[in-house]
């Protein structure tokens, strides 16, 4: 009945692992019979289920506490049978099991510790130990998984020798970005064509580096062309022009002043 009851717990919280890629799931056992909330929903925010966890941990039920961080873990990764073996012998030694799939946002575990210290203060002095484990990667997330499963089993045996125990066991904080379908439309096309070209025109000017002056650089236009081709005209018409006022003959008599009886008559 009891293995029964321990697959059940961990195939709720893989009943909607295709619902959210960025949500995690939460689980909380205990060794120590505590009611369970009225809220059994699968998919949670992060502030109902921290308000659930903390009115199960309102009466101190045990003396030590594992608060176990698996960042990245989503629910369907604990839907393999040979996933998490410490965490399933875990559930079957416990009296009291609460999971939610689905928790949506990031659980504050410090907010849970310190109620926790609240709680028990003036009855008992807790031992809250934390546990973070590596974050999973995007892919080969079984091996990963399984490497901290047995970090964890190794703690959990330290625990099961001292007597009765609580463990939260959720996804902490998100290590990497979930993929994300990204859509193209022509403008993103459009700015990936001009990079492209900036890549190219820039690959460009890097293989002239160390060519010779001549090479490297371009001399002779066609703007260049155009304008020496206009300045040749134009200095050839100033030539003529400065050829035929140079030639211009005018005798030197023409400037004496005439002393003829003509000029006589004239001045007469």
């Amino acid at each position: 009945m009891r293995l029964s009851s321990t697959a059940a717990a961990l195939a709720t919280c893989c009943v909607s692992a295709h619902a959210f890629s960025d949500s995690s799931p939460f689980i909380l056992l205990s060794t120590t019979g505590l009611e369970q909330p009225a809220n059994q929903a699968q998919i949670q925010s992060s502030r109902d289920v921290s308000a659930s966890a903390q009115k199960l941990l309102s009466g101190c039920p045990t003396e030590r506490y594992l608060i176990v961080s698996q960042p990245n873990l989503n629910a369907n990764d604990l839907s393999a049978k040979d996933a998490v073996p410490n965490l399933r012998r875990a559930l079957e030694k416990a009296q009291t099991r609460y999971t939610v799939a689905e928790v949506a946002g990031e659980l504050n575990l410090k907010e849970v510790s310190a109620h926790i210290k609240t709680s028990c203060e003036g009855v008992v002095q807790p031992f809250i130990d934390e546990l973070e484990l590596a974050p999973l990667p995007s892919t080969n997330v079984a091996r990963t998984l399984k490497e901290n499963d047995e970090e964890f089993g190794m703690v959990l045996e330290q625990y099961e020798r001292e007597g009765s125990y609580t463990i939260i066991y959720t996804g902490g904080s998100r290590k990497e970005t979930p993929q994300t379908y990204n859509a193209e439309f022509p403008g993103a096309v459009h700015e990936e064509l001009k990079r492209d070209l900036h890549l190219i025109q820039q690959r460009a000017k890097n293989n002239t580096q160390g060519l010779p002056l001549f090479e490297k650089y371009q001399y002779f236009t066609p703007g260049i062309f155009t304008a020496l081709v206009a300045a040749s005209i134009l200095i050839s018409i100033l030539y003529v022009g400065l050829l035929g006022v140079a030639s211009l003959e005018v005798p030197y008599g023409a400037f004496d002043k005439e002393m003829g009886p003509a000029a006589q008559k004239k001045q007469q």
